[in-house]
């Protein structure tokens, strides 16, 4: 069934990037994971497409896809007089959300918020819901933002538990 869903996903984007080639943002975004995330991550860095559609003045909808990873952070556990290290283990995702944008008219500022599915590419995990609300600056030709990333996600085959994958992140878009 994922997969089925991720291939629906690119063939839209596909098919949109034939009709139109105005309204495409491609991202890079950097990330300092906060809460308990920080506890067994480090970094976050991912990227996305995007494409939004003027819907009304100043106000955009659309669609993106992306890659997020979370870079695992070491731990040391002390037995007795010896401290061991143990790898920590990095976190992928796949989102794939709704993404809307307001422009605040001739300031060039602009809140916006992303929501949607992340399909974990982790083994053993599953994906879960993805929200980034965000604030920036827009030029013509790119986008500066800082926003806060949530990712609900889980261990396959158990509904009981729950791990949050959460970031506050710098992004940079260029607009095509």
């Amino acid at each position: 069934m994922k997969k089925l869903l991720f291939a629906a996903a690119f063939a839209a984007i596909g098919l949109v990037g034939v009709n139109a080639q105005t309204g495409f943002e491609g991202t890079v975004h950097v990330g300092i994971p906060v809460g308990d995330t920080a506890d067994v991550s480090s970094f976050n860095v991912g990227v996305d497409l995007a494409y939004l559609w003027p819907v009304a003045t100043n106000f955009s909808l659309g669609a993106k896809v992306g890659y997020d990873h979370f870079i695992g952070k070491d731990y040391d556990y002390r037995v007795g007089n010896q401290v061991l290290t143990v790898e920590g283990e990095d976190y992928g995702f796949i989102p794939l959300a709704a993404t809307a944008k307001y422009e605040f008219g001739g300031s060039n500022i602009f809140v916006g918020a992303d929501l949607g599915y992340a399909f974990a590419t982790t083994d053993g995990m599953e994906g879960g819901l993805f929200y980034q609300p965000k604030v920036g600056y827009s030029a013509s030709t790119w986008d500066l933002y800082v926003g806060y990333k949530g990712i609900s996600a889980g261990p396959e085959d158990n509904d009981y538990i729950d791990y949050k994958f959460n970031a506050v992140s710098v992004g940079f878009a260029y607009k095509f």
